[in-house]
């Protein structure tokens, strides 16, 4: 698109072609005043605030080009009316007035008929001292008003429109910023206008009220203070805050956050722009999921067990009797009696740490997950294909093809959500594969339903379309395993795939050809493909090694996996078959049920756990942990887990300390220390180094008197940046991440608030002076990288009539949503089931019914959705009241449903 020159208030600038006069005028250091323009939103012109005089240069009919004055200067031809700068694209040679007495004139009027009802209560209202309606008052508003004060319109005030907002009507300017911020960003349309004239207003149009995981980005992009959020309401006063850069830990993303502290207490959670990673946009698990940090049932003293009750003791009393019992334990039963488990919400130094100080011990026992018959392996594949470095997904569109298999990532990952639909209303296709209908397939150009237990058909089948139709192999040859996958690929036609994944061979093909040849090709998989086993994911990444693209920018694979650092966990070792950098190890370890296993039997002597709470949902766990002979938890709270040890550590929680996190595109991102810890709480690394240079005081016969130390020497970290210098130095593919580099990435975009601006047009949105993080190079594009195709599956159980799929809830019995508003919008256990199985079997939403499998039963309620295809079930497991592993054996079961008629 060439380029287009115009004049604005007597400055040249030049602008892409399509350009409204607005941005025009930005770049050119003009400030045009606006309401309802945002620009992230397609303009409507409603508020007419940015009206301005509009000329363009006068055309011959007879020549076509443009009549030139005494001076050979165009003839400009001034339109009759102002025109809204927001709707009006550039054009050459376009003249543009802002600063006309009829420009003036129009502003003023506009700005005294914004005010005519609106309350003059700015030293209440939550949006004073970050409100665009106070400063453009000021800059072009009237001085005083003419309207009657006895005839302004009152309204009830406030309004809830959920859980989580409130609606000020008499503030309301009616810019419709935030129903089309739910309408075209979100895709939520549950807000809407109602009535007309003076009585016209928001309203909620969904049930329950508000319904939508992104409603907090309204009260941002609001350009008053009429939307407010129930979080902040009247808690603090803008100017009053320290806005601190973090990165958001509660799911894959890695969303930039800006916590506003007052005196060491968070007061909001904002956005922090970066248009790599969530634009200016969080989704409200982000925004209000973090009050736990100031719960007050954080630990805040070291604990250990005497007399079979945990007491409080000093930090020095505490990690010598964890370093004396490790210590006896490992020399009695050598280092395999030792295992660990550490959370994926922890940062990169806390999991690297972790891990190095296990395998010094002699222990591979080490896993990020807490077992149950839902553990899957470590993914690997959405780390060794992820997209290379520059990727930027919100540059991507036209040429770009995104097949999503089996996620949803509204519910597993939100800012995904928009991030995709984002690419395909840029022109991108983007491909939806799954077993149910997720939301994200109102924005897919094409949505593809395999039949239940097809989904590794239908993969086979692209895989087959694909070299049928002549994809190269030689990025595949040196593959190991891929001879064999080749081979069972070969036993079958195409026809067998698509009859057995219930789609026809063209849809296969097409799909296939259109992956191959685009420009970028991406493939995001989420919980449902990874619990259908690893020869899926396996294939799938077969077909994107054949495009031949793998370590390319905006190429390879995504994988949106539980935990807000579970990418970082398995690049950092935090797993029983390799270390750092995805190295294999001589020696397997063993996973979390295989800890659970071998504790119980003697094998695995000591356990630590930092992060996790297995103990709360194992049985198995919870028999482990009272047979080991020693257990040392590090946590925020004292849970189940924690209740079980003989020694507990409170762990400062991501606001109280500084780390690094790598997300789902293999991002890493630098999150700043925002309050002080509380009571004595210390940061994950910080206890993984104090216990490390304990043990180095310890002789090998245990207690104090001895001689030979048990580990080598003191580790020397001082700040967390020195941990990340080491990773940066020894882990694969880290080179060069250290701190420095991290902040010294560029701003997040562009559109993000200035303090020293006059003007802002996204409403409250934090500029990124933090760097946006760096992307780490392909590991599949280096030479030493190999990978294998096992070909596992994962079988069911029996032939029960009913496949049973755990759903991933975003709210969900997560611990970390403990005081926060989103308490209330999670869900009472259920079961999903299909009209069509639920008229069979006699069964509505509400009744209780029993699911059975080959390992247990459940009674729950029903919930029948219409829009899940008969014979699957969905279980949210992470609800608290949802017992799932009584009756799971292994990631997906087949159970039979039968209705549980009350005596």
């Amino acid at each position: 698109m060439s380029d287009v020159t115009l004049t604005i208030d007597g400055v040249q600038v030049t602008v892409p072609a399509g350009t409204n006069i607005v941005d025009a005028a930005r770049q050119a250091g003009i400030a045009i005043p606006v309401f309802c323009y945002h620009p992230r939103l397609k303009p409507v012109g409603m508020c007419r605030m940015c009206l301005v005089q509009v000329g363009t240069p006068k055309i011959d009919p007879a020549t076509r080009q443009p009549v030139l004055d005494a001076n050979g200067q165009p003839v400009i031809t001034m339109m009759p009316k102002l025109q809204t700068a927001c709707t009006t694209p550039v054009s050459p040679g376009m003249v543009v007035k802002t600063t006309t007495e009829e420009v003036k004139f129009a502003q003023r009027g506009i700005l005294e008929f914004l005010l005519t009802s609106h309350p003059l209560d700015c030293p209440v209202c939550d949006k004073g001292g970050e409100c665009p309606l106070q400063n453009l008052t000021m800059g072009w508003g009237p001085a005083v008003s003419r309207f009657d004060y006895n005839d302004k319109v009152h309204f009830e005030k406030p309004v809830k429109l959920g859980d989580l907002i409130y609606l000020d009507r008499e503030r309301c300017i009616l810019c419709a910023r935030c129903v089309r911020f739910q309408d075209e960003i979100a895709d939520d349309p549950v807000l809407g206008f109602d009535n007309r004239g003076r009585n016209w207003m928001i309203i909620s149009k969904s049930d329950p009220p508000f319904n939508s995981k992104f409603s907090g980005n309204t009260t941002d992009i609001c350009p008053v203070g009429a939307l407010t959020s129930s979080d902040f309401r009247f808690k603090a006063r803008v100017w009053e805050l320290q806005s601190k850069p973090v990165i958001c830990t509660l799911c894959p993303v890695g969303c930039n956050l800006t916590f506003d502290m007052r005196h060491d207490r968070l007061m909001r959670v904002m956005p922090r722009e970066n248009a790599a990673v969530n634009d200016i946009w969080i989704c409200d698990k982000g925004r209000y999921g973090h009050r736990f940090i100031e719960s007050p049932d954080r630990l805040t003293t070291p604990l250990v067990r005497r007399d079979g009750k945990l007491v409080p003791v000093s930090w020095d009393e505490a990690l010598e009797v964890v370093a004396d019992q490790l210590t006896i334990v490992r020399t009695r039963y050598g280092g395999n009696a030792l295992a660990g488990l550490a959370g994926a919400q922890l940062s990169n130094e806390d999991l690297y740490l972790f891990q190095r100080l296990l395998r010094e011990l002699g222990s591979e026992n080490i896993d990020t997950g807490i077992g149950g018959p839902a553990a899957l392996p470590p993914d690997e594949m959405g780390g060794l294909l992820a997209p290379g470095p520059e990727t930027d997904l919100s540059k991507l569109g036209t040429g770009a093809v995104v097949l999503v298999v089996g996620a949803d990532p509204e519910e597993e990952a939100p800012l995904y959500m928009l991030r995709l639909r984002g690419i395909a209303q840029r022109g991108g296709k983007l491909i939806v594969a799954g077993l149910r209908p997720t939301k994200l397939e109102r924005s897919a150009t094409t949505v593809v339903r395999y039949a239940p237990a097809g989904e590794l058909a239908f993969a086979q089948g692209l895989l087959k379309a694909a070299l049928e139709n002549g994809a190269k192999l030689a990025t595949l040859e040196r593959m190991q395993g891929w001879h064999e996958l080749r081979r069972s690929l070969s036993q079958a036609k195409l026809a067998d795939f698509a009859t057995a994944c219930g789609l026809s061979e063209a849809v296969l093909t097409s799909i296939a050809q259109s992956f191959l040849t685009a420009e970028h090709s991406l493939i995001v998989y989420g919980w449902e493909a990874r619990s259908a086993g690893l020869a899926l994911v396996e294939t799938l990444a077969a077909l994107m090694i054949l495009t031949g693209k793998v370590g390319k920018a905006n190429n390879g694979m995504i994988a949106l996996l539980a935990g807000g650092n579970s990418r970082g966990a398995i690049e950092m070792g935090v797993r029983p078959d390799a270390g750092p950098g995805y190295e294999p190890r001589k020696q397997r370890g063993l996973d979390a049920n295989g800890i659970w296993a071998a504790a119980q039997t003697g094998k695995v002597r000591a356990i630590w756990l930092a992060g996790v709470d297995p103990a709360a949902k194992l049985p198995a766990a919870r028999a482990a942990l009272d047979a080991a002979e020693f257990v040392v938890v590090q946590d925020l709270f004292l849970t189940a887990s924690a209740e079980l040890a003989d020694v507990v550590l409170p762990a400062a929680s991501v606001a109280e300390r500084e780390g690094s996190y790598t997300n789902a595109e293999r991002r890493v991102q630098r999150s700043r220390q925002a309050c002080s810890p509380v009571g004595e709480a210390r940061p994950d690394w910080q206890i993984v180094a104090a216990v490390a240079n304990a043990l180095a005081m310890v002789p090998i016969g245990g207690g104090r008197n001895g001689s030979i130390p048990v580990k080598g020497e003191a580790w020397e970290y001082v700040v967390a940046s020195d941990v990340a210098d080491e990773i940066a130095a020894q882990v694969r593919g880290y080179a060069g991440i250290t701190y420095a580099a991290l902040a010294a990435t560029g701003t997040g975009g562009g559109w993000g608030r200035q303090f020293d601006d006059a003007i802002y047009y996204d409403g409250t949105s934090y500029a990124n002076s933090e760097g946006v993080g760096l992307v780490l190079p392909s590991l599949a594009a280096m030479a030493s990288s190999r990978l294998t195709f096992t070909g596992a599956t994962t079988p069911f159980t029996d032939e029960r009539p009913l496949l049973l799929l755990e759903q991933v809830l975003a709210y969900d019995g997560d611990r970390h949503l403990r005081g926060s508003k989103l308490q209330g919008l999670i869900p009472p256990g259920y079961v999903a089931i299909s009209t069509e199985d639920a008229a069979k079997l006699n069964i509505h939403s509400g009744d209780r019914v029993r699911l059975t499998s080959a390992a247990g039963e459940l009674v729950i309620a029903a919930r029948v959705s219409a829009d899940l295809p008969a014979g699957i079930v969905l279980l949210p497991a992470g609800l608290a009241d949802v017992a799932a592993a009584t009756i799971e054996t292994g990631p997906r079961t087949r159970v039979s449903l039968a209705k549980v008629v009350m005596g």
